[in-house]
């Protein structure tokens, strides 16, 4: 079988909650802003068809998230994200937040400080920060302020 896109993932969890976060082979989303892209892939076929490709099987199963990392828009912004389940895109998650913060600490994307490291993700919701404790390059645990509701 001939693969027409490659997409790196990491499986991370909270608390056993699944989190894949694709770090590499993200195609480019279209808008300006999180909230636009997070619109474009809930309402166009091609954004249907990523999402589907992700989410559910062979790649994916029902229970869990794809959590696409995409270029930060806003200045305070470490990195942004969107939500893929099986259902529809999503604009904002304690859990996943979670494992974003994970993933781009252990994976050296964002620079890991030890003992804590703060991470501003930037959602369609508005911006979480998330205060990572850190030893030995690992991420222990995550502490967030989330969007204020």
């Amino acid at each position: 079988m001939r693969w027409k896109r490659t997409i790196q993932l990491l499986d991370v969890h909270a608390e056993g909650e699944i989190g894949r976060v694709a770090i590499g082979g993200v195609p480019k989303i279209p808008g300006e802003t999180i909230a636009a892209q997070l619109h474009w892939l809930n309402t166009d076929p091609k954004g249907d068809e990523l999402r589907r490709f992700l989410c559910l099987e062979p790649r994916g199963a029902p229970i869990g998230s794809v959590n696409l990392l995409l270029p930060a828009r806003h200045p305070e912004a470490d990195a942004a994200f969107i939500i893929l389940q099986p259902d529809q895109a999503h604009a904002s998650s304690g859990s996943n937040s979670i494992c974003v913060t994970t993933a781009l600490l252990e994976s050296g994307i964002v620079e890991m400080k030890e003992p804590e490291t703060i991470v501003t993700l930037e959602t369609a919701a508005g911006l979480v920060k998330a205060t990572a404790t850190c030893r030995d390059g690992r991420c222990e645990k995550v502490r967030l302020t989330m969007v204020p509701s």
